[in-house]
């Protein structure tokens, strides 16, 4: 609830709410309403809840449970699932890739690197990554979970932004928005639960008592705002976008398109013709430039409970969309609801528990051979109905009463259970993407390396699906935290940056005059991401390492060190050395070089001139 104050925030009065706040209030409510009795929402809950009890071992519903039971057959469950799902997170995490960011035009080119820096920083210290691969390991558990952005606001003079993830249960997404990113939905809404305590410290004007009477029509549904078991209350956060006029110019200061609402446009009109003065001291005046107007979707925010509006107001963020990104699994386009990667193994699953669980009955109720004996052949008889199951155990016969002894043949179990068990295994493997060579079994195959290496590049393709999803979540992820830092880390701090030249502390926002040296001022730039250029898991930076070892072992000097060094594990001191023995190197190889071309030069020379001579 740490949320960013602005003067454009409204709060809730004592007096009651105005009637564009009545309105509000009523179109937040419809909006609930239809979010939680949607088809895609109903049928997404249904399924979660059951694919979560699948992970964790809960294959069998109540009913059969007491079935089997009464029936004294084991409740035994061989849970293939979980493994698969493990090892389908753990090769995301290790083929993930850093988000990296670049320049949008030429200006912003020398702070790119800073950036960079800046960047990596605040992703380890808001623990980006590790929310990311949560995000990524409920989405293929259940179908879907969501990164949160918020700005803690507890010292006002140095806002921390960080980040959670928030279980696919406690968000709510437009039914009919069909797109990956949430910001093309109408509506987004967020619930919590808090004590009146948590509220009041925040909203001191809460009214519990209207929440816990507020008015329930049985006849439609009403969302819950009050639990009554741990006096709790839902406060229910909603981002939503509303439609409205923009004037766009070129800024005649910094040479960058913006846009500004019409009341703000005729300021900075205004404040331009007086004079604006600049952070180097100068004082710009001028015409104002040309304008367009045109409709932009703006987003806005509200905090609610019940019939109680307690803020609301235009988003505070810089940000085009909503503050929070969808991580998805698979879609099922008809229902419009993501699914999970557990959804399709559940019924060879249970096809599986079922098999085995007949067969393990089978071999504990199979009757034994039957003991067929004349009268008087054996001894002791009596003895062999108590004993005859220890190993050492011997059976006493009279003189000749070998051939009058004989036991019945045991029934035999089809071997139809076998296969059926391979082929139950195989469809879990086969819905699942993650076939026995990603899970580290050996094959047995005596094929070519290179052929291996490539069957093992297809298996993954077959995951493209939830590794594109991941990857744009992340995306979307980076850019909104990257416009987070340019927008609130306006202060000046010190980081932590890794470079050529080893682990450097280097200061931002110290200098904000453009025209002097030592210009750091991160808001001052506009950047994109890109996901593809760096490698950030060990494994993959390894095996980089190894492919360009190869190539310059087969390609003498075709890889300079300094780019294999890139990729290794190795202390910058030592990466250091290295490139400085390199220089060195090439340093003396050029000046050999010269000395050959001048000494041939001199030969020549010579020769010339022995040959003029005669």
């Amino acid at each position: 609830m740490n949320e960013v104050a602005e003067s454009g925030i409204k709060q809730h009065r004592r007096g009651g709410a105005s009637q564009g706040e009545e309105e509000l209030l009523g179109k937040l409510q419809e909006w609930l309403r239809e979010a939680e009795r949607s088809t895609p929402e109903m049928r997404w809950r249904e399924e979660a809840e059951e694919d979560y009890d699948f992970y964790a071992g809960r294959q069998d519903k109540p009913e059969v449970r007491q079935a089997l039971i009464a029936q004294k057959r084991p409740v035994t469950v061989y849970n293939e699932v979980k493994p698969r799902i493990d090892k389908l997170v753990g090769l995301a995490a290790q083929i993930r890739r850093t988000p990296k960011v670049f320049p949008v035009t030429k200006e912003d080119e020398p702070l790119a690197e800073l950036i960079n820096g800046v960047f990596k920083h605040f992703r380890y210290h808001t623990k980006a990554s590790r929310r990311e691969m949560e995000c990524f390991e409920h989405a293929v558990k259940s179908g879907r979970s969501f990164l949160y952005f918020y700005v803690d606001t507890s010292n006002p003079f140095e806002p921390q932004i960080k980040c959670k993830r928030l279980p696919g249960r406690d968000v709510l997404v437009d039914p009919d928005c069909y797109d990956y990113d949430v910001n093309e939905a109408r509506y987004v809404f967020i619930s919590r639960w808090f004590t009146e305590e948590e509220i009041k410290a925040y909203w001191d004007r809460f009214d519990a008592d209207a929440i816990r009477m507020f008015d329930t029509d049985l006849s439609y549904y009403t969302p819950t705002y009050f639990n009554e078991s741990k006096k709790l209350y839902r406060l229910v956060e909603c981002w939503y976008k509303k439609p409205e006029r923009a004037v766009w110019f070129v800024n005649p200061i910094t040479g960058r398109p913006e846009h500004l609402t019409r009341a703000q446009w005729r300021d900075f009109v205004k404040r331009l013709r007086e004079g604006i003065t600049l952070p180097d001291g100068r004082v710009w005046r001028g015409d104002p430039p040309t304008a367009v107007e045109s409709v932009m979707q703006v987003p806005y925010y509200a905090i609610f409970s019940g019939n109680v509006l307690l803020e609301h107001g235009r988003s505070p963020y810089k940000w085009h969309g909503y503050p929070i990104v969808l991580f998805g699994g698979y879609k099922d386009e008809n229902e419009n609801r993501y699914m999970s990667a557990i959804e399709m193994m559940k019924d060879p699953q249970r096809a599986l528990n079922t098999m085995r669980r007949q067969l393990s009955h089978l071999l504990q109720t199979a009757p034994k051979g039957i003991l067929m004996h004349e009268i008087d052949a054996i001894l002791n008889v009596d003895e062999y109905d108590k004993h005859s199951s220890e190993p050492n155990f011997r059976l006493v016969l009279n003189r000749g009463g070998l051939g009058r002894v004989k036991f019945s043949e045991q029934p035999q179990i089809s071997p139809i259970y076998g296969q059926l068990d391979a082929q139950y295994r195989q469809s879990i493997v086969d819905v699942s993407g993650i076939q026995d060579v990603l899970m580290g079994k050996q094959t047995g195959t005596r094929e070519p390396g290179v052929t291996a290496r490539m069957r093992l590049e297809s298996n993954i393709a077959v995951l493209y699906i939830l590794f594109a999803n991941f990857r744009d979540a992340r995306l979307q992820g980076g850019e909104l935290l990257l416009s987070l830092v340019q927008q609130y880390v306006t202060y000046p701090m010190v980081i932590r940056m890794e470079g050529a030249k080893g682990a450097q502390l280097v200061e931002i926002n110290t200098q904000l005059n453009p025209q002097i040296e030592g210009f750091n001022d991160i808001s001052a730039g506009k950047f994109d991401l890109r996901i593809d250029e760096e490698a950030e898991d060990v494994t993959m930076r390894r095996e980089i390492a190894n492919m360009l070892m190869e190539y310059a072992h087969n390609a003498p000097d075709a890889i300079p060190p300094e780019i294999i060094l890139e990729y290794m594990d190795v202390p910058f001191t030592v990466k250091a050395q290295v490139q400085e023995y390199n220089r060195a190197r090439i340093e003396r190889e050029m000046m050999l070089r010269m000395a050959e071309i001048k000494a041939k030069e001199a030969k020549d020379g010579r020769r010339k001139t022995n040959t003029a001579r005669r």
